[in-house]
């Protein structure tokens, strides 16, 4: 993650500094610099380690990310559960089965509602997480282009942001939040549990759990092959479902990580001064291309569905345990 936040913020690092030193290098009759080429997964990594070492390299911003992650996982599955209760209320069914109680509707339906829910809630607690935590990511790259003296811990990056730019920057972006994460639950969710129904997809993960048991009984080997097969199969689900909703959002939460992970100044002078989604969406697809839009893909994905399979199979796994 810290990885794709920087990524996601090099050009608009690398466009400000070069703006604010074009006049300087105008006058001495020097063209300015321009951006520097984003460095492969590999190179970056081991730039980043030499640079900063272990912790500091990869690891800025983790106590924040770790404080954050029980609220936030629990804001997130109660909006989540409402969602559930809403779309399963007669009035809603109703509404989505024609008129009769107990239509079902479709997947999409109860996706966009309770990724609506859940993501209303759970934003209000990881949107200060997410700027802190990010602002700690990218900080060393402020740093290496000359924007920032040095790196802060966790307690000055805080109270700096305080100071300049007020107690509301720990919810900017919560909207611009919503824009990219009520989509993306929107579409993990339906796809998710559209996958989850998909029976070739569960019977050849049950094939294969079947051709993997070691037991030795029967009974032992049905119940050992049955829990295996289920986890596999959410595992399965919810890692598609997630690289899925990444792909599809991902222009949106290359915006939102400029936006919070970037001082005000500097993400505004790397924008044009333009902060309506559209139009930074436009100036981005100008001066970047394609590649700007989805730059940090790979490592998005990397990250969020291994993040979604653990935290969707141990919720599924608590749920049944707890309800039967």
């Amino acid at each position: 993650e810290t990885l794709k936040s920087r990524s996601q913020v090099r050009h608009s690092i690398a466009s400000s500094s070069s703006g604010s030193t074009s006049a300087t290098a105008g006058s001495h009759g020097k063209a300015p610099r321009a951006p520097p080429s984003a460095p492969t997964f590999f190179s970056g990594v081991v730039a980043t380690w030499k640079r900063h070492g272990l912790y500091r390299g990869f690891f800025p911003g983790v106590q924040v990310a770790l404080l954050g992650t029980i609220p936030g996982s629990a804001t997130y599955f109660f909006g989540y559960e409402l969602g559930k209760s809403i779309y399963g209320s007669d009035a809603v069914q109703r509404l989505v089965g024609g008129g009769h109680s107990g239509g079902g509707g479709s997947a999409w339906a109860k996706g966009a509602l309770c990724g609506v829910t859940a993501q209303l809630a759970a934003n209000l607690v990881f949107t200060p997480v997410d700027i802190i935590k990010e602002r700690m990511q990218v900080q060393s790259s402020l740093v290496a282009s000359g924007r920032q003296p040095r790196l802060l811990t966790v307690r000055e990056m805080v109270r700096q942001m305080a100071a300049r730019e007020g107690a509301g920057v720990f919810m900017r972006g919560y909207w611009k939040g919503n824009m990219l994460w009520m989509p993306w639950s929107t579409i993990y969710i339906a796809t998710y549990e559209s996958l989850k129904e998909a029976r070739p997809l569960e019977s050849a993960i049950a094939l294969f759990a079947s051709g993997s048991s070691t037991t030795t009984t029967t009974k032992e080997r049905s119940d050992s092959t049955a829990a295996r097969s289920d986890s596999l199969h959410l595992a399965l689900c919810a890692a598609m479902a997630s690289a899925f909703a990444s792909l599809c959002t991902h222009p949106i939460d290359v915006l939102k990580t400029r936006i919070q992970a970037l001082p005000l100044h500097i993400w505004q002078e790397g924008s044009g001064g333009r902060t309506s989604t559209l139009r930074m969406m436009q100036r981005v697809w100008a001066k970047e291309g394609l590649a700007g839009l989805f730059a940090g893909l790979p490592l998005r994905i990397l990250q969020l569905s291994p993040d979604t399979v653990m935290t969707w199979v141990i919720y599924e796994s608590l749920q049944r345990h707890f309800n039967t």
